[in-house]
């Protein structure tokens, strides 16, 4: 928790600054609007800053909207996790790309909504977008963490997890 904490509270302190811009405008917002965009051509969607915008909608993308929390909680229990180096990595590439994906999907999905639906909005913005992708994090995580167990360096105890 300490881990997780230390590493929320380090991407807060750049809220506003160029690591933020890059996160949100630059690899979320831009890609959603592309996707939006080949997916269906006459939404016309642009990027602008933070926001995606068609002449029928308009979507915010905030700090906290792009992803970021659920990669840093996974990050901080893959770190923490007795492995090897190697695994950890394996599992912060693989569960972030995860995490990426299933986001980029959340907020096209949220457009699509906003676009059609607003009433279902709040309830996907809310509730079940943001549960869908930690529960899928933390499925991802059991598995690495089984997986990660029953390689022959966690067994021999080469990785310093044990007798």
């Amino acid at each position: 928790m300490l881990l997780y904490g230390g590493l929320q509270w380090l991407y807060q302190d750049a809220r506003g600054g160029a690591l933020e811009r890059l996160l949100i405008d630059t690899l979320t917002v831009r890609p959603s609007a592309a996707l939006i965009d080949w997916l269906t051509p006459g939404e016309r969607v642009i990027a602008e800053g933070h926001r995606l915008v068609s002449p029928w909608a308009r979507l915010n993308v905030l700090n906290g909207c792009e992803g970021t929390e659920t990669v840093l909680l996974l990050g901080a229990a893959l770190l923490v996790f007795p492995a090897r180096l190697r695994h950890k990595l394996q599992g912060l590439l693989g569960g972030s790309l995860l995490i990426y994906t299933l986001n980029q999907t959340r907020i096209v999905g949220l457009y699509y909504a906003l676009r059609h639906d607003r009433d279902s909005f709040q309830l996907l913005h809310g509730v079940l977008a943001p549960t869908l992708i930690i529960l899928a994090a933390s499925l991802f995580f059991l598995v690495w963490a089984k997986q990660a167990r029953s390689t022959p360096e966690a067994t021999t105890g080469k990785a310093g997890c044990g007798p």
